[in-house]
């Protein structure tokens, strides 16, 4: 008995789970400027297929999906509709498109990016008109349209690794974090600069480095004029285990902060806490447990992942913000809080670009 009990239930939650996905599939009238009838009949028939319904089921679900004039012209013709398959047929013939393959094909390589539209959104949009004509485009191809139809804004970042990209899912994934990175920095510019209420942890770091700073950054009425960057020696690290505890490797183009904490009523000796400026990382990431350490601001909880450059994934549980103290200039950047990150801090290419931090090297 408790067995056909549980049975009953499961069907019945079976049941109001299909119906909930079939309200999913947006109608469809056969009306100018819709959706077209061949992505229209692709996601009616994954969600068929999944539901494995008999052919007379699956006639009468989509009518239930019709309006209008497709609606009408369907019930007309309901009763020569002996099986699924003359169903679809007849649909895709009454409403396909009279553009040629051509013409579509042509349109598919000028393809952009809305101004308002988000790059997954921009990426699916491409990938529903390629799959109607995958028996004649190539992925590269593919990439190629993506590539060339994507923001101005971001098609910097993804020419540079266009030799890394070899499928559209990879340039889903570099498109998506050069826009999460856009997004990040636009949010810092909008947010106005607020004092932390606690003192800055990341204090007197890089001694031997030459720091212009900002008039913003200096309170003293008698400073000569100063210049509008930030910058950076380059510097060999000296300290082997940051060496072997970066996380997004790069060719020459880091250097190591040795932080130095500052003394707290609950702290008797000061702490040092190495950490990396990483050109090769688009965000600046910190350990969650640093965070039990230094003073903070409340933590916003995410749950995301990125994939660093050795394409392990970076498990992201929310973002803080945080003040870097440099030879007395003060510098802010929002950083994510990950759990299994191999150092205690990385700063990161969005805090070198919003900061107008110059690393220099030994020829400049």
């Amino acid at each position: 008995m408790q067995e056909m009990e549980t049975t009953s239930m499961e069907t019945r939650q079976l049941h109001s789970s299909q119906q909930e996905a079939m309200k999913k599939i947006a109608e469809f009238s056969g009306e100018a400027n819709e959706t077209d009838i061949d992505e229209w009949l692709f996601d009616l028939n994954n969600l068929l297929s999944l539901m494995k319904l008999k052919d007379e089921t699956r006639i009468l679900e989509t009518m239930s999906k019709l309006a209008g004039p497709a609606l009408r012209w369907y019930q007309d013709n309901l009763r020569l509709f002996t099986n699924w398959s003359d169903a679809e047929k007849a649909l895709r013939d009454r409403f396909k498109e009279f553009t040629s393959d051509s013409q579509l094909i042509q349109e598919f390589f000028y393809i952009h990016q809305e101004d308002s539209q988000s790059v997954i959104s921009f990426y699916e949009n491409v990938i529903r008109k390629y799959r109607k004509f995958q028996q004649f485009i190539t992925e590269q191809q593919v990439i190629t349209v993506l590539q060339n139809g994507v923001k101005t804004s971001l098609k910097e970042h993804l020419i540079r690794n266009e030799k890394e990209i070899k499928k559209p899912e990879q340039w889903l994934q570099v498109a998506r974090e050069e826009e999460y990175v856009k997004k990040r920095l636009q949010q810092k510019i909008n947010v106005p600069h607020h004092e932390p209420k606690n003192p800055p942890f990341f204090e007197h770091t890089l001694p031997t480095a030459t720091i212009q700073p900002t008039s913003t950054n200096v309170h003293s009425s008698n400073q000569q004029p100063l210049t509008s960057r930030h910058y950076y020696k380059k510097q060999h690290l000296q300290h082997s285990t940051s060496t072997r505890n970066r996380t997004y490797p790069t060719q020459n183009n880091y250097m190591t902060l040795n932080q130095n904490q500052k003394t707290y009523a609950k702290k008797e000796t000061q702490q040092s806490t190495p950490s990396l400026i990483d050109t090769g990382s688009a965000i600046t990431i910190i350990h969650q447990q640093l965070l039990n350490d230094i003073p903070h601001e409340k933590l916003i909880p995410k749950t995301i992942n990125h994939i660093s450059a050795s394409c392990s994934t970076l498990d992201i549980v929310g973002e803080i913000p945080l003040e870097i103290n440099v030879n007395g200039i003060k510098t802010t950047i929002i950083a994510d809080v990950t759990t299994n990150l191999v150092t205690n801090l990385i700063l990161g290419s969005d805090w070198i670009q919003s900061n107008n931090v110059y690393i220099l090297t030994p020829e400049q």
